[in-house]
């Protein structure tokens, strides 16, 4: 029986509650892909298996007063429980790029791939400027790929030759995780316009046709569930269809060996299973198929979730944390595939359904929900006043000036000095030898 309303809504009181949810989900996205990076921090690079001995109870909680501790090893021991990783900051640097250039009075204009790369090269060397944190887990391509000369001026050039310097084989996750709030930057664009912005920001540094299909994919999936377009499970299908037609229409595709293996983009994002993914294989943890794959087929349960539940509120709630911890625990890249799923799961539930223990958890919580909301008065889902050129946060130093080459060289002096120390106190307060704690310290392997 179709749902009948036992009142009528006027127009204006339909808008008010169609304006309310659009801001709930776009600050959800935001947020939630935080939460997963942060969360996926815990078990990154780890083995499912080492994953269950590190984390056996399977429960995380950010929120003070007692946050789950890292295993510590020299990857983690950098940071501390509620930080979130360079995905996420790679994310904010397109955020701060739209913001920087939008306000309430009209303008938006998307940004652009040089302001991008400007912004990226600066982080490379001096880290998130705004909060001051320093630019950790930097992958081995996009730290090749930024270092090159001309890399601001021709980003896409640079990108372009690396790949092929690579044997046109090198397709890891380091632009998928970064390219979901352009979806919320198009919410009220065109769906090709949308593609396109995916497409270049992807090419900033990441040419492969893998790469840059799954940056379309899922900043297409970002905007259509945040306009609730995506209710069942074959409206992710036929978004698919919708962005392989577009790509094979791209003047580029065939001329430089850009074509699709469709088979292969099919098998990861209509996987039935996590374990189908090998998210811990180790030759291929970055994989970016893995990553959207992942973050699909999270999405896929989030629907049939809430169908089984007939949308139950309190099986939304606890939706967010079963399905990201689960997706944690497989190990592998769990930050980026948990940074990304989040950003489709809570553009599906909202921020409201996020998990407080979690959220309220996050390092710099209300700094990231003031950017969100920033975003949506530009977008006219929130009442209030925005000019980004009033906002010193969205300046390419974030309103702090850039720092010296030296200080940055004492910086990363002490943040090694504070690291090693966590580890020893670890040690002392345990008792154990140190070979527990021989994890290397490795770095994203290409990202």
């Amino acid at each position: 029986m179709p749902f009948s309303a036992p009142f009528d809504l006027t127009q204006e009181s339909a808008n008010v509650i169609v304006r309310s949810a659009l801001r709930d989900h776009t600050v959800g996205a935001i947020v939630g892909s935080a939460l997963g990076d942060a969360v996926g921090l815990y078990t990154e690079f780890l083995s499912a298996d080492q994953a269950a001995i590190s984390y056996p109870s399977r429960s995380f909680t950010l929120a003070s007063p007692n946050p789950t501790p890292f295993k510590l090893d020299t990857h983690r021991s950098p940071k501390n429980p509620g930080d979130w990783t360079d995905d996420t900051d790679h994310a904010l640097l397109l955020l701060l790029s739209y913001l920087h250039t939008a306000s309430t009075n009209g303008a938006d204009p998307l940004p652009t791939p040089s302001d991008f790369a400007s912004r990226l090269r600066i982080w490379v060397q001096q880290g998130l400027r705004v909060l001051d944190t320093m630019p950790l887990g930097l992958g081995r391509l996009v730290g090749t790929v930024v270092a090159t000369k001309n890399f601001v001026e021709e980003p896409e050039q640079v990108a372009r030759e690396y790949w092929k310097r690579t044997g046109q084989r090198v397709a890891p996750n380091g632009s998928i995780m970064r390219t979901h709030p352009l979806g919320l930057m198009c919410l009220f664009r065109g769906e090709e316009e949308t593609f396109a912005v995916a497409a270049k920001i992807s090419r900033v540094t990441h040419y492969d046709s893998r790469c840059v299909i799954a940056c379309v994919y899922g900043t297409a999936l970002v905007r259509a569930v945040v306009r609730s377009e995506i209710l069942m499970e074959e409206d992710i299908n036929l978004l698919l269809r919708k962005v392989v037609v577009w790509y094979a229409g791209q003047p580029e595709v065939g001329t430089e060996s850009l074509e699709l293996d469709l088979a292969e983009l099919e098998k990861h994002v209509k996987a039935e299973s996590l374990d189908v993914l090998q998210l811990d294989e180790r030759e291929a943890i970055g994989y970016v198929y893995k990553t959207l794959g992942a973050g699909v087929l999270l999405l896929r349960m989030a629907i049939r979730k809430t169908r089984e539940s007939y949308g139950s509120l309190l099986m939304r709630v606890a939706m967010f944390e079963e399905l990201i911890t689960d997706l944690i625990m497989r190990g592998g890249d769990a930050d980026t595939n948990a940074c990304f799923a989040g950003a489709l799961l809570g553009a599906f539930l909202g921020y409201e359904a996020l998990p407080d223990h979690w959220k309220h958890g996050l390092r710099h919580e209300q700094w990231l929900i003031g950017k969100a909301e920033a975003l949506c008065q530009v977008l006219g889902l929130a009442d209030g006043h925005y000019d980004g050129q009033e906002d010193k946060d969205t300046y390419p130093d974030g309103g702090r000036g850039f720092v010296s080459e030296h200080e940055i060289e004492g910086r990363w002096m002490v943040l090694q000095q504070t690291a090693f120390k966590k580890i020893e106190d670890a040690l002392k307060a345990t008792s154990k030898t140190r070979s527990r704690w021989s994890v290397p310290w490795p770095g994203k392997t290409e990202h």
